[in-house]
């Protein structure tokens, strides 16, 4: 898989987001955030397959912009 779009690299149980976010980083991910208390490193990468070796990711997955519509009644 090649993009350069957003990519969101879970962080796998047991490991601490800012030390997967340096092994991403060494990998080749540009770092935009490191999202802690949901174990998620969010960032841009040429070749995201190359992260999904790095210990400690669980995933890579490309962002994705979700849009709600308010206008729309809720679940009952």
């Amino acid at each position: 898989m090649s993009t350069t779009g957003r990519l969101l690299v879970s962080v796998a149980d047991g490991h601490v987001a800012d030390d997967v976010a340096r092994a991403c980083a060494a990998a080749g991910l540009q770092v935009e955030k490191v999202l802690t208390g949901v174990g998620v490193v969010v960032g841009t990468c040429d070749d995201p397959d190359v992260l999904r070796v790095v210990t400690g990711v669980a995933a890579v997955e490309p962002d994705r912009e979700v849009h709600l519509d308010r206008d729309q009644p809720g679940p009952a």
